[in-house]
């Protein structure tokens, strides 16, 4: 009783493959538990295109295993060089001091080409030290932010590319050049500026960077920026 219904099943699934020749192509996974032996010289086995396809799975996830080795290693150095920029930042004894030294090292460390420090203001302006750099205040409701109301809403980095707009605002005449950007926050509640580090190269700043380490420049920034600023203003 047991083999006649083993024996119907096989021949129900042999009548089912003869009919559906091409079932294997439409479901390829099925293709994976089966227990299959070589084929004859000359033909292509269901074992040699099972075969075929763990392999493709197989080279899969190694190609997964060193994208995480990479970015580990990408976010590893990215933890290292905003280490040493704090320091640095910290140590600089007043805003004349510290404004050179956030943009050199932010090009050094960054390997960045472009830097934009845009600075926040509520009621007036502050005392900012002359320089040649990219530094420039804005108040907090100017028109021109607008465009970043997505960036400074989230209160979190994004690295990628930025849109026509937001580039003009931040590079100017030199907007077509920047290929790529890491775009962060100056702090929060409320957010007292925010700066960009920008490359030509496309692939410099990408989604896929780590912004946890960038967010934590933020904040030190914000906290020493404000803290000069009071002292400016008490003197």
């Amino acid at each position: 009783m047991g083999d006649d219904r083993q024996q119907l099943a096989v021949d129900d699934v042999i009548v089912y493959l003869k009919a559906n020749p091409e079932f294997f192509l439409h479901h390829p996974d099925a293709i994976e538990d089966l227990v299959l032996s070589s084929a004859p010289a000359g033909t292509i086995s269901l074992a040699q295109r099972q075969n075929a396809r763990l392999q493709t799975k197989i080279n899969q996830l190694h190609e997964q295993l060193h994208s995480l080795i990479d970015t580990a290693r990408q976010n590893t150095e990215l933890q290292a060089r905003v280490h040493t920029l704090c320091l640095k930042l910290m140590d600089a004894p007043n805003l004349a001091a510290l404004l050179p030294v956030l943009v050199s090292e932010l090009k050094q460390q960054f390997n960045a080409d472009e830097i934009s420090l845009r600075l926040f203001y509520s009621e007036s302006e502050h005392d900012l030290p002359e320089t040649s750099e990219n530094i420039t205040q804005c108040h907090i409701d100017d028109e021109a932010l607008k465009v970043f109301d997505k960036v400074l809403g989230k209160q979190q980095p994004v690295c990628g590319r930025l849109s026509n707009a937001q580039k003009a605002v931040l590079f100017g005449e030199k907007q077509d050049k920047v290929a790529s950007i890491a775009c962060l926050p100056i702090g929060h509640e409320p957010c007292c500026g925010l700066l960009a580090i920008a490359s030509y190269d496309q692939d410099r700043f990408h989604a896929n960077m780590a912004t946890d380490y960038l967010a934590f420049l933020g904040e030190i920034l914000m906290r020493l920026l404000r803290t000069h600023y009071h002292v400016n203003h008490d003197e």
